[in-house]
Formats: structure tokens, sequence, C-alpha cells
């Protein structure tokens, strides 16, 4: 049987349970304050290639991997690129912004301090790869907090199903109904959900306008992380 660990702040962002086993976060919208990094890149890149995104880009690509977004530059826009190219200058184009510049979002650290002091099992599930999560997360000092790195392209799956978080439980040695998940994105939500686990939304801006359906989704909604505090 699984170790439980009381968690008695959760019920402040709404949820009905406060016991879980093992916390898996998100990075980019939910720990990380980083969404603003992609739309420029996204900017750089169609001016580079000539590209223009559709209305529907926003929806089209959320809870991709590297390789997903690269593939659906290809063979949506046309792009005349290898995946593997495609991903390298996705790479080259971020690494320095999360290596120098990305910080977590309010109370963040400190959350993952107390859950680290606890002695809570975490993961990380992310549609990031290594170079960009690893940098974000030395840079801000919590990489050592986490017990587990399961990323999108690694497992060959997207946000939009459950591998990853099935993965993530698995990695941590936790069954999936006694998970904490935290999230920014709907997919994301209803994925980690569809397998029994618990969801926390986390508001991020860049996706502002999902806030509603999210609500409704999700177990509970936190603004940021100081109101775990």
């Amino acid at each position: 049987m699984n170790a439980m660990f009381a968690f008695p702040e959760i019920q402040r962002a709404g949820c009905a349970r406060s016991s879980f086993a093992g916390v898996i976060f998100d990075f980019d919208g939910t720990l990380g304050d980083s969404m603003y990094v992609w739309t420029d890149i996204d900017r750089r890149f169609c001016e580079r290639y000539g590209l223009i995104l559709p209305d529907t880009y926003s929806d089209d690509i959320i809870g991709l991997g590297f390789e997903g977004t690269a593939r659906y530059f290809i063979e949506e826009l046309g792009l005349k690129m290898s995946v593997e190219a495609c991903c390298d200058e996705f790479n080259a184009l971020a690494y320095e912004a999360y290596r120098d510049e990305v910080e977590l979002k309010p109370g963040a650290r400190d959350y993952l301090e107390v859950l680290h002091e606890r002695g809570v099992p975490l993961a990380m599930a992310s549609s990031l790869n290594i170079k960009l999560l690893g940098a974000a997360l030395e840079h801000n000092g919590v990489r050592d907090y986490f017990e587990a790195f399961n990323l999108c392209d690694d497992l060959n799956t997207h946000k939009n199903e459950s591998k990853i978080f099935l993965a993530s439980a698995a990695s941590l040695g936790v069954d999936p109904q006694d998970c904490l998940v935290f999230e920014d994105i709907v997919p994301a939500i209803r994925s980690a959900k569809r397998v029994g686990m618990t969801a926390v939304a986390v508001y991020d801006e860049h996706d502002s306008q999902d806030t509603p359906t999210i609500k409704g989704l999700a177990d509970g909604f936190i603004e940021d992380f100081t109101q775990l505090q």
C-alpha cells in the first residue's frame, strides 16, 4: 500500500480530498511562467520561414511535445524540414531563455520546498525536453526536489493521452488514484482525471480563455501557489 501524506492546504483550492501518495507537476504554464517564450519563438520561427499560423494554432498544438509540434509545422503548414532539424531549431531558440530568464510562478518554489520537507514523492510530466526543463529547474534551484522526469517525446505521447500520467505514477511507485496532479491545460486535466487522479488546475494568462472550462473539469483551482501557503 502507498504511504499517504496529508495535504490540508489543498482544500483551499476546492478539493474534497486531502491525502495523496505522490504529486505530479507540469512545468510550462503550471510551475514555470514560461509561455511567453513560446509566443516569441513562434513569431521568430514563422518570420524566418515565411509561415502563417492559422487562428486555430494554439488549440491545434496544445499538449503536444516538441516532436508533435514539429510534425504540425511540417504536415499542416508545409515546412520543408525534418522533424529532428525542426526540434533542434526550437531548442536553439528556447535554451537561453530557459537557462537564464524563466522564473517559477508566485509561491511555486516555497510550495515545492514544503512538499520536499514532508517527504512527498514528486514527479515532472512535461512536453519539454530534458535540456530545456533541466536548465529551467536548475536556474530556479529546484531540480533536486523531483524524483522522476517523464517527458512526452521520450514516451512518444502527448498531454491529450493519459500515458504520461500513468508513467509518472509508475516512476514514483504510486497508484494513479493516489496521485495529485497540477496542470494548466484542459487536455491534460482530462487525461489525468481519466485514470483516476485528482487534478488541480493552475491559472495561466496564456490560456485564460479556457479558465471557465478548466474550472469545471478540475477537482480544484488556484490562481497561483501562494494560495496553498
